[in-house]
C-alpha cells in the first residue's frame, strides 16, 4: 500500500509533491558535498579519540573524497546509454545512509575510514542520479542544473561549520547521525518516483571542441584544489593553532557559506564575468590567510569572506559549463563529480607534506624565539630555571599532535611573573607556526589563480571585454587587501628570532645585582659566540671592547650598591 501511494503521489506530480521531493533531494547533494569537509572540524576529537597520528586521522578526509572520485570516474567512463536515475538516487542513498550509521559507531579510526570509503561510494551513486531527477522535477531543466549545483556548493561551502557545531555541542558521532536523517528523505524522495525512466544519457553534447572542453575540466579541477586551503588549512589554523572551540571556529568559517550565498545573485549580474573574478577573489582570499599580519580574527574573516565570495561566483557557473560541454544527465554530472572531488585529493596530496615541512621548520624557530624569550626576560635566574623546566619539553615540539598552553601552565603556579611570561611565550609560538602556514596558502592561492588560464580558452570575444571589467575591480580588491595586510605587518609577523649579532654592542639592562650577574654571563657567551665568526685579530679587538664593557658594567653595578668603583 506504501508503494502505491508513493507511486501515485509521484504520477500525480502535484506543486507540493514536486516541491518537497525537490528539497529532500537537494539537501541529500548538500549533505553529499558537505561530506567532503565536514569532519575537519572534528579531527582533534579524533586524535584524542583513538590515539593515533596526524596522517591516520587525515584519511577520514581524504578517503571519502578519493572513494567519490573513483566511482564517479568509473562512471563516466562506462557511460551508460539508459537507466532510472531513480533507483541510482535510492541505491546510493541507501548506502549513504547506512555507511553514515557505520561511522557514527566506528570504533577505530580505520574501521572509520572503511565506513567513510562505503560513504563515499555511496555519494557518488546517489549525486549522479540526482541531477536527472532534480532537473525534471525542476520548472525548466535549466533551472534544475542550477539549484543542484547551487546545492553542492553550499553544501561543501557549509560543511567545516556544520561539523564544527555538532562536536561542540554533541560530538564528532553526531555529525554522521545527523546526516541520516536527511539521507532518509532523499531515499524517500527518490522511492516516491523511481517508477519513472530517466535518460542517463541525457541531451547531446554541444559542438566544442576538445581543448575547451578539457579546458573547462581543469579549470573545474584547479579551483576544487585550491580549496583544500580554505576549507582544511583555515579550520585547522583556527583549532590546532590559535585554540578556538569547535563551536567558535565554526562561526568564524560560517562566513564562508553566507558569502557564497549573498554572491549568487551578483554572479548572475556580472554573466561570464564572474568566473574569472571568481577565480581573483578566491586567490586573493586564500593569500590573504597567508599574510595574515597578526592574530586577530577580523583579518580572518576579512579573508574567508572574500574566498567564499569568490567560491559562489566562480563554482556554479564553472559546474554548470562542463555538465553543458558533457551533457546535462548523469553522465555529465560524474564527470564533473570525480573532477571536482579529483582535485580535492590532489589539493590535499599536494598541500599535505608541504605544510608539515614548513610547520617542522617553524617548530625549529618557535624553539629560538621561545629561548630567546626566556634569556631576554628581566627575572631572576631561579625564575628562568623555573621558565626552562617548565617549557622546555613544550618547545622541542611545539607543533606535533597540539600546541602548548603555556599560560596554563606557568600561570598554574600563581606567579604573575611566570604568568605573563606564559603568555608571552604562547604568542611567540602561535605567530611563529601561523607564518609556517604561508607557503601553504601561498601555493593554495596560486592554484586558484592558474584557474585563468583555461578560463582564456572558454570565453568569445565579445564575453571577453565583460570578463575583463570584473577582473579589474576583483584586482583592485585582492591588492586592498593584501595591501592592508603587509601595511600591518604582515612580514614581521612570526618573522625568524630577532636575535643580536654574536659581535654587536647590543646588551639587555637586567635589573638589581642578579641582573648584573646574567648581564656578565651573557656577555661573555656572545665574547665566545664572536670568536667562532672571527678572525684571530678581529678577537682581539672584540676582546678589548667586550673588556670595557665588563668595566663599565661593574662600575654601574658598584655605584648601585654605593660603593667606590676604584676599589
Amino acid at each position: 500500500m506504501m508503494r502505491s501511494a508513493s507511486v501515485a503521489l509521484a504520477r500525480t506530480g502535484g506543486p507540493v509533491a514536486r516541491r518537497l521531493a525537490m528539497v529532500a533531494l537537494l539537501g541529500l547533494v548538500a549533505v553529499a558535498f558537505a561530506d567532503s569537509s565536514i569532519v575537519v572540524l572534528a579531527l582533534p576529537a579524533l586524535l584524542r579519540r583513538f590515539d593515533v597520528s596526524i596522517t591516520s586521522v587525515a584519511w577520514v578526509v581524504t578517503s571519502y573524497n578519493l572513494a567519490l572520485a573513483v566511482v564517479a570516474f568509473a562512471h563516466a567512463r562506462a557511460r551508460p546509454r539508459s537507466g532510472r536515475a531513480a533507483r541510482a538516487t535510492y541505491l546510493g542513498g541507501l548506502l549513504f545512509l547506512a555507511a553514515s550509521l557505520g561511522c557514527a559507531a566506528a570504533g577505530s579510526v580505520w574501521l572509520l575510514v572503511a565506513f567513510r570509503v562505503a560513504q563515499g561510494a555511496g555519494a557518488a551513486v546517489l549525486l549522479v542520479g540526482s541531477l536527472p531527477l532534480v532537473r525534471r522535477l525542476a520548472s525548466t531543466p535549466q533551472r534544475g542544473t542550477a539549484l543542484w549545483t547551487g546545492a553542492g556548493v553550499f553544501g561543501a561551502a557549509l560543511g567545516p561549520a556544520l561539523g564544527g557545531v555538532l562536536t561542540e555541542a554533541f560530538s564528532w558521532r553526531a555529525i554522521f547521525f545527523a546526516q541520516a536523517p536527511v539521507a532518509a528523505l532523499g531515499v524517500v524522495a527518490a522511492l516516491c518516483i523511481r517508477d519513472r525512466s530517466t535518460d542517463f544519457a541525457g541531451a547531446a553534447l554541444d559542438a566544442i571542441g576538445r581543448p575547451r572542453r578539457y579546458a573547462a575540466s581543469l579549470a573545474l579541477a584547479l579551483s576544487s584544489a585550491a580549496l583544500v586551503g580554505l576549507l582544511f588549512l583555515a579550520v585547522v589554523q583556527l583549532i590546532d593553532v590559535w585554540r578556538l572551540s569547535p563551536l567558535a571556529a565554526a562561526g568564524v568559517v560560517s562566513v564562508i557559506p553566507l558569502a557564497t550565498i549573498l554572491a549568487q545573485p551578483l554572479s548572475r549580474r556580472i554573466g561570464s564575468g564572474a568566473t574569472t573574478a571568481g577565480a581573483i577573489l578566491l586567490g586573493a582570499g586564500l593569500a590573504g590567510m597567508g599574510f595574515l599580519p597578526a592574530r586577530n580574527l577580523l583579518w580572518v574573516i576579512a579573508a574567508l569572506a572574500l574566498a567564499g565570495t569568490g567560491l559562489g561566483l566562480l563554482l556554479p557557473g564553472l559546474t554548470q559549463r562542463v555538465l553543458s560541454d558533457h551533457g546535462p544527465s548523469a553522465a555529465g554530472a560524474a564527470h564533473a563529480i570525480w573532477i571536482r572531488h579529483a582535485g580535492l585529493v590532489a589539493g590535499i596530496l599536494l598541500l599535505t607534506p608541504l605544510l608539515a615541512s614548513d610547520l617542522a621548520a617553524a617548530g625549529q624557530r618557535a624553539e629560538l624565539r621561545g629561548v630567546s624569550a626566556v634569556l631576554d626576560a628581566p627575572v631572576s635566574v631561579g625564575t628562568k630555571a623555573q621558565l626552562a623546566l617548565a617549557v622546555a619539553p613544550a618547545l622541542s615540539h611545539p607543533a606535533r599532535k597540539q600546541m602548548p598552553d603555556f599560560a596554563s601552565t606557568l600561570g598554574a603556579q600563581h606567579d604573575p611573573v611566570l604568568a605573563q611570561m606564559g603568555r608571552k611565550l604562547d604568542d611567540v609560538v602561535e605567530a611563529t607556526i601561523t607564518r609556517g602556514f604561508r607557503r601553504s596558502y601561498l601555493v593554495a592561492a596560486l592554484l586558484g589563480l592558474l584557474v585563468l588560464a583555461p578560463l582564456a580558452l572558454l570565453y568569445r570575444r565579445d564575453e571577453s571585454r565583460r570578463a575583463s571589467g570584473a577582473a579589474v575591480v576583483a584586482v583592485a580588491i585582492a591588492v586592498a587587501l593584501v595591501g592592508a595586510e603587509l601595511a600591518s605587518g604582515a612580514r614581521a609577523f612570526g618573522a625568524r628570532p630577532r636575535l643580536d649579532q654574536p659581535c654587536s654592542s647590543a646588551t639587555t639592562q637586567l635589573p638589581g645585582a642578579d641582573g648584573h650577574v646574567q648581564q656578565l654571563a651573557l656577555s661573555g657567551l656572545d665574547l665566545v659566540a664572536c670568536g667562532l665568526h672571527t678572525s684571530r685579530e678581529q678577537l682581539v679587538v672584540n676582546a678589548m671592547s667586550w673588556t670595557d664593557k665588563i668595566r663599565s658594567e661593574i662600575g654601574r653595578w658598584a655605584r648601585e650598591l654605593h660603593l667606590d668603583p676604584g676599589s
